[in-house]
């Protein structure tokens, strides 16, 4: 396995590690309809990260210049406490927000723009979409935060997130 092999099937692992955080707190909140949806549908984003990331590594589609494994190694650490916050069987919907808030807002969804980049050149209609969807992922926990949590900062956290990434693209 090559060192770009290495680094997608590591980060391609990081989103289905979430996706499946995200699953235990639909699992949580399932007696909440709307709440359960949420959660469903952010596995299901983190699910296509990962799926897009195998992609590129089948197709050997990789970046110039790789993320560091320096990296992967921060997500997974912080992972590790995104996993013992959804995991507690109290958690709150306060805390399962926070603990999400703390991933989205990591060096996560970077390394994965960088790694789908390539994808620009020879796939340019994928690419946009994983753009826009990517954009509106942060959209939505924003608007989540706002309906299901009681913290105005987590929903301006989640919104300076999304900021970031229109500006980044712009």
């Amino acid at each position: 396995m090559t060192k770009a092999d290495a680094i997608y099937a590591k980060f391609e692992a990081l989103e289905e590690q979430l996706a499946h955080c995200y699953f235990l707190l639909n699992e949580r909140f399932i007696t909440s309809p709307p709440l359960g949806k949420f959660w469903a549908e952010a596995a299901l984003d983190e699910l296509q990260h990962s799926s897009i990331l195998r992609y590129c590594r089948e197709h050997k589609l990789f970046a110039e210049a790789l993320v560091d494994e320096g990296t992967a190694d921060r997500v997974d650490e912080l992972l590790d406490t995104v996993k013992s916050i959804v995991e507690d069987p109290n958690v709150t919907v306060d805390d399962a927000f926070y603990a999400s808030l703390l991933i989205e807002s990591s060096e996560l969804d970077d390394a994965y723009d960088k790694l789908t980049r390539p994808l620009a050149n020879d796939h340019p209609l994928l690419y946009n979409a994983i753009q826009a969807t990517l954009r509106m992922h942060h959209d939505r926990f924003a608007d989540g935060a706002a309906e299901f949590t009681s913290g105005r900062a987590d929903v301006e956290a989640f919104r300076g997130v999304g900021h970031a990434e229109k500006h980044a693209a712009s």
